[in-house]
């Protein structure tokens, strides 16, 4: 169904006037599509985002997604999609906005993410076709957020999203003092994690077990570094979040690594702040 989507004039026409003809990614979520530019602007970028009937925004149902690359963030309902139109059905009551108001959610360490409504500071807002509104603010309100489609039909949202000024990852200076393999090794794993993002898990699991099984003094500082990878709708700094995770609940000396990384402002203070709590 969604080649018939993407093949409609209407989603052809949108693509044409938020692109302007540049080259584009799209990208496969558990249960949303997102159309991009394949090298986005630094500072503030469009996406068109694309939920089946019932879909989602986040990784799972019942999870809220953070967004720290995020300064503050606007979503546009353009309506519904049928494959045979060429304007958009406006949809009354079809998309629902899942939120904390508050940026500092405690979640327990067996949890990625907050859950949907678990928590204090949760709120539910249903919106109309035709509607815009922030889905990220400065101040922390739907820092954790997702999206839900309570229709039947396919929907059209469009993403416009200020960033936050994100640090050049510098990775040949941590390199430096390994041997060659172990280099070729983790630049590999790097550009697999810009690939994939996330399904990383369930495609290279040999890499995985190769980063996890590497001397933590060696693979920790890159691993770090790399929180700074640009968020693409891959999820690629929370995949790096992730290893960290699993690497430090074998070995101690990460937690070091990443109080000495908030001191020296070396990756987003987000990733390591619940790093540290989770491993502490």
């Amino acid at each position: 169904m969604i080649k018939e989507i993407l093949d409609s004039q209407l989603v052809k026409n949108m693509i044409r006037t938020l692109f302007q003809n540049q080259e584009i990614e799209i990208i496969e979520r558990s249960a949303s599509f997102i159309i991009r530019l394949k090298h986005e602007p630094e500072d503030r970028i469009f996406r068109i985002i694309l939920l089946p009937p019932k879909g989602f925004s986040g990784n799972k149902i019942d999870e809220t997604n953070p967004h720290p690359e995020a300064r503050k963030a606007k979503i546009e309902i353009k309506g519904g999609i049928r494959p045979n139109k060429t304007g958009f059905n406006l949809l009354k009551n079809v998309l629902k906005y899942q939120y904390y108001t508050i940026r500092n959610v405690k979640i327990t360490q067996d949890e990625p993410y907050p859950k949907i409504g678990g928590l204090k500071n949760y709120k539910e807002e249903i919106k109309s076709s035709k509607q815009k509104f922030f889905v990220v603010k400065e101040k922390g309100t739907g820092f954790y957020h997702s999206l839900v489609n309570m229709s039947n039909e396919w929907i059209l949202l469009v993403l416009e999203k200020e960033l936050r000024l994100q640090k050049t990852i510098r990775l040949e200076p941590l390199l430096e003092r390994l041997d060659k393999n172990q280099q070729k090794t983790i630049l590999a794993f790097y550009d697999k994690v810009i690939q994939y993002g996330d399904e990383l898990f369930e495609k290279e699991e040999d890499i995985i077990k190769t980063i996890c099984n590497f001397d933590t003094d060696k693979i920790i500082p890159p691993l770090i570094e790399m929180l700074n990878a640009l968020e693409t709708g891959k999820h690629e700094p929370c995949t790096i979040y992730a290893i960290i995770l699993k690497i430090g609940k074998n070995n101690k000396n990460v937690l070091d690594y990443l109080k000495e990384a908030v001191k020296n402002k070396s990756a987003p203070k987000y990733y390591l702040d619940e790093l540290i709590y989770k491993l502490s």
